[in-house]
């Protein structure tokens, strides 16, 4: 029965290259194991044209500390071809995978095992340096250096070793196939087939080392396996229907996500709710809030002269644009004169403030009202007193004063003491 076993050894840990080269060519210290069934290398380069070994051997010396010098496939061949047929399989195989771009040792084995059942199978191992017109003609001292041949990054895949599973199980079945032969192989695992009960009866190893007791133990125990594997394979078990499956989980799928769609709907029409009635509390709790404030609000004390119209009308002024009332400052009200002063200096302000920018600047800088003051005084004063100078009529107007001396007489006066003389 034709069996798939591929086995893809890469480490930097592995046998130096030439010797793994003399271990699968059975050339040096293991020529004494037998000749091996086929030998084949290509794709060397120059320096190596004549002797592979000699490519091998550089390759130990030359590449760097810790890095792999060769990867190998390890493949059993089918039992059911001659052994032309696995030759040329093998040779196609190497084809395949490495084309012309890597150099290649390429040997054949056909051992007898303990149970007096041949075992072909080929090794394969190959420099993952590429080789091509350039490449090839650099020689040894640079080839496996930064500066010479690189190293093909595609042999550093994960799914390498899957990928070239699927490719021999092409290849091998169509040998079979061409050979005449009813036999097919499959690249999954027994457990994706379907054969649970034949993925955990796996067989171990026969051994070369142990006493014969052991190794009769191991013998009968294969046996077992193989017997239980025999009654399995007429046990017929129908693989599962995947596409009825794919449409059930599509159609979950499709049922989710609309119902996925209604809860995001529904959430977003809740959420909606709950914020317009959020909005809503929080307006009415500001409008409590300010009747609170409103009804604890302190009243400006009475004071006398509260009831002049006219201070009465400025101080409603202030309270409507929301101003500080002038009732409440405490020089104010110990002094009811200046409200008095003060209420007239207002209405002439609202009098004077007849433009809205001039309103809007009060409104937004209260204090402008103090300089607005200040500068009307100035203005009235200046126009009584056209001659004084500005200095004075500042001050005047500053402090409330009247100027008894007009600015005539002031600078006479002044011209006459600059001569010595005296005033009138």
């Amino acid at each position: 029965m034709a069996i798939l076993h591929v086995v893809l050894n890469s480490s930097s840990d592995a046998p130096p290259s030439a010797a793994h080269s003399d271990y699968i060519t059975r050339h040096g210290d293991y020529a004494k194991m037998g000749a091996a069934v086929y030998v084949e290398s290509g794709n060397m380069p120059d320096f190596a044209k004549d002797s592979p070994q000699h490519f091998w051997e550089a390759a130990d010396a030359q590449e760097r500390a810790n890095g792999r010098t060769y990867t190998e496939l390890q493949i059993a061949l089918p039992r059911e071809l001659s052994e032309a047929q696995r030759i040329e399989l093998a040779r196609a195989a190497t084809r395949e995978f490495l084309g012309s771009r890597f150099a290649y040792t390429l040997a054949l084995h056909n051992p007898e095992a303990a149970d007096k059942i041949e075992q072909p199978h080929l090794h394969l191992m190959w420099s993952e340096r590429a080789i091509d017109d350039t490449t090839r003609v650099i020689p040894e001292e640079r080839f496996f250096k930064r500066n010479g041949a690189k190293k093909d990054r595609k042999w550093n895949d994960q799914n390498l070793a899957d990928e070239l599973r699927g490719k021999w199980a092409e290849m091998m079945n169509r040998a079979l196939e061409n050979a005449g032969i009813d036999q097919r192989v499959d690249p999954r695992s027994l457990a994706d087939q379907g054969k649970v009960a034949e993925a955990l009866l796996v067989e171990p190893k026969m051994l070369r080392r142990g006493t014969p007791e052991e190794k009769e133990a191991r013998r009968q125990e294969i046996a077992e396996i193989r017997e239980a594997k025999a009654v399995l394979s007429k046990i017929e078990i129908a693989a599962p229907d995947l596409e009825s499956v794919r449409q059930a989980d599509q159609a979950s799928q499709k049922k989710l996500e609309a119902s996925v769609e209604q809860i995001e709907t529904w959430e977003a029409q809740e959420l909606s709710k709950l914020d317009r009635a959020i909005e809503a509390l929080k307006n009415m709790a500001r409008a409590a809030a300010a009747k609170v404030k409103e009804v604890l609000s302190p009243r400006p004390a009475e004071i006398p002269g509260a009831g002049n119209p006219q201070l009465q009308a400025a101080v409603d002024w202030f309270v409507k644009h929301g101003l500080k009332s002038p009732l409440e400052e405490p020089q104010y009200q110990k002094k009811p004169y200046l409200i008095a002063a003060y209420a007239k200096d207002l209405s002439t302000y609202v009098d004077y403030t007849k433009t809205a920018d001039d309103k809007a600047q009060w409104l937004k800088h209260g204090q402008v009202l103090c300089d607005r003051l200040k500068e009307m005084r100035y203005q009235r004063l200046k126009e009584k007193y056209p001659d004084e100078t500005e200095n004075r009529l500042r001050i005047a107007a500053e402090n409330r004063l009247q100027l008894k001396v007009p600015l005539g007489k002031s600078q006479e006066q002044s011209k006459h003491r600059s001569r010595g003389g005296r005033g009138d």
